[in-house]
């Protein structure tokens, strides 16, 4: 099985920031938006205070992976797992796609080689949530 990360929804951190903010400032969204896009740390700081459930700000966004598996492996994805979108692209060629949510609960229940590259590829777009992932794995 192999991953690669083809796309995610752009400045999904302070996006996530923002509706968590939202909620409780006066502040417009666009003027929220704009104050944390910039400011990671303060980005940081809100999104390691988020909460994985349904309805969640989690859920306003979408990841998308070129997946590289057998139909078998798949389908035994799909089953153990239903929330993840999956398009036959190929001959063992997949587009795997996903919100945040998805990913937190997988990787927080399931210990495989999905779950290991779904980490590394939070890494890559999503620093304060892979850290809060890291967390509920420990």
């Amino acid at each position: 099985m192999r991953l690669d990360f083809l796309c995610w929804t752009p400045g999904m951190e302070a996006l996530i920031a923002t509706a968590m903010l939202t909620t409780t400032s006066g502040a417009q969204p666009s003027t929220l938006f704009k104050r944390l896009e910039g400011d990671e740390d303060r980005v940081w700081g809100v999104v390691s205070k988020i909460e994985a459930q349904h309805g969640s700000v989690l859920e306003h966004n979408r990841l998308d992976w070129l997946l590289e598996a057998s139909e078998r492996e798949v389908l035994d994805l799909l089953l153990r797992w239903r929330y993840f979108n999956v398009s036959k692209l190929g001959s063992d060629r997949w587009l795997l796609s996903a919100n945040l949510r998805t990913v937190i609960e997988y990787v927080s229940e399931i210990k495989d080689d999905l779950s290991r590259m779904l980490m590394e590829s939070m890494m890559l777009v999503a620093p304060a949530l892979h850290d809060f992932i890291w967390r509920l794995q420990i």
